[in-house]
């Protein structure tokens, strides 16, 4: 009888074709096609909604998985809130894990009003109105630990790279990218904290060759922080290597794993923009589509979506904008109204795009993306959910890198009252799946370190929050909303 290993292998891309499995799932529909609720989204009631859910997802979960629940905070938390005073605190505190969670929200408010964020992040901008902003903020803290924990149970891997890319860093999307025959912007070279390394084109060249227009990124980085944009011909910048080198140099001295790629524009008649694609293991082992999001409408004339103004929802298998993503924070919210019937369009540049622009092409990025999960799945088996970042280029469709979905998957888990269902009821069938899945990697692959094994405690060396984390990531004071916001 074949391994679920082997079963994987059988289905997923071995010569960068796609697997042939239905791009729709129960997911797929449920935050593609799913209406606003009484009030509007991000309105008091959509958030005390959301803020519901979760404390009863809690609960139904302490009532069938006690055990693997009560450990699994307790390494969640030790990580993300309270280090060693996990233990002690789940302990005596487990059943009313709700009223501490809110406790911790109301203590990081304390702390933004006592140092005010610099900035907020589009995609984590809180609702107006105080009990709306309470329900948010609580929604948000509380609803990653419990979504992590429904689709990969008791998995200490996939809290780590929660908390940190100690695995997926952007070497590895791109080598699962590479073997799937996805398209990604070309690698020039590597910066090891004090010299760069030069590949491709940019091999053996003097320090006048002209690379043009460089995007620097960190090895480890996510959700944009630590990028750096270089333009031939400003801010001193003059498209060469050596221009690239004093750069490096003066910003990231010290820091080693930066990479250099090519800047990929988009396409003609394209704004900035990006495809949010998600793809996630499914209860009979298959991988699908859970959604695709559009990003664009970038304020300022910005060269990234992290600052982006509109968001808008894409049914695959139409290849269109059917409505607006008002649902995905408050300030989409207030930009794309609820339906977003101000928006509709058909162009695809900016200013344009809007409820019936298609993009034709859109599906079959989809399926690249799932044969990339696929190929990321045999290497990370405890990886059930990606987010897939994607555009149309100059060069025609373009991945930027993949994404452990650990802040994506939350929003779809809770966004309604049939969303979650399915998830709480299948919740005991992905914890089962992935013990098996491991069983039959570690069979098959004796060598796997052991730090990388699903189970037993957090390594030393990051047991205690914060110890030895980069600087990047979140103090144990600052907690889960705090560093997602800060990151993105």
């Amino acid at each position: 009888m074949p391994t679920t290993m082997t079963k994987l292998k059988t289905e997923a891309s071995v010569n960068g074709k796609a697997p042939k499995a239905p791009m729709t799932s129960a997911p797929y529909d449920f935050s593609t096609f799913v209406e606003p609720p009484m009030g509007g989204w991000l309105s008091t009631f959509d958030c005390f909604s959301r803020a519901l859910r979760v404390v009863l997802a809690f609960y139904w979960l302490l009532l069938t998985q006690p055990v693997a629940l009560y450990c699994y905070l307790i390494k969640f938390h030790q990580l993300f809130h309270w280090g060693n005073w996990s233990t002690p605190m789940i302990t005596l505190l487990l059943p009313a894990w709700p009223l501490v969670m809110f406790c911790t929200v109301a203590w990081q408010k304390l702390r933004d009003v006592i140092w005010p964020p610099k900035e907020v992040n589009c995609f984590f901008t809180e609702p107006d109105g105080i009990f709306a902003r309470w329900f948010w903020a609580f929604y948000m803290e509380s609803s990653v630990p419990l979504a992590l924990f429904i689709i990969h149970g008791d998995s200490t891997a996939a809290i780590m790279n929660a908390w940190h890319d100690f695995v997926l860093t952007k070497p590895f999307w791109r080598k699962h990218m590479e073997k799937t025959g996805m398209p990604f912007p070309m690698q020039l070279g590597c910066w090891d904290g004090a010299e760069c390394s030069w590949w491709a084109r940019a091999k053996d060249q003097a320090a006048d060759y002209q690379v043009g227009d460089i995007v620097l990124k960190l090895m480890d980085g996510c959700l944009g922080r630590g990028d750096t944009f270089l333009e031939k011909g400003k801010n001193g910048f003059d498209g060469t290597i050596g221009g690239v080198t004093k750069v490096l140099e003066g910003k990231y001295n010290g820091t080693k794993g930066v990479l250099v790629l090519e800047w990929v524009r988009p396409g003609k008649g394209h704004e900035v923009h990006s495809f949010d694609i998600v793809t996630m293991v499914m209860p009979d082992q298959s991988i699908q589509l859970v959604s695709c999001l559009y990003w664009g409408h970038c304020a300022n004339g910005g060269s990234s979506t992290h600052d982006a103004t509109a968001g808008f929802v894409l049914d695959v298998h139409e290849e269109k904008v059917i409505r607006a993503a008002s649902w995905y924070s408050a300030l989409f919210a207030k930009t794309m109204g609820q339906t977003g019937p101000s928006m509709s369009g058909t162009g695809t540049g900016y200013g344009e795009v809007g409820s019936g622009s298609v993009f034709p092409g859109l599906k079959k990025i989809c399926e690249q993306a799932i044969a990339g999960h696929y190929s990321a799945l045999e290497d990370q088996p405890w990886l059930h959910a990606i987010g897939w970042d994607a555009m149309f280029s100059t060069l025609g469709p373009v991945f930027f890198e993949g994404n452990y979905a650990s802040h994506r998957i939350p929003r779809r888990v809770f966004l309604s009252w049939r969303s979650l269902f399915f998830f709480l009821w299948n919740s005991r069938g992905y914890a089962s799946m992935l013990a098996e899945r491991v069983e039959a990697h570690e069979n098959e692959q004796p060598s796997l370190s052991k730090t990388r094994t699903i189970s037993g405690p957090l390594p030393k060396d990051i047991a205690r929050a914060g110890a030895a984390a980069p600087k990047r990531v979140a103090t144990r004071a600052g907690g889960l909303a705090a560093y997602a916001a800060s990151a993105r």
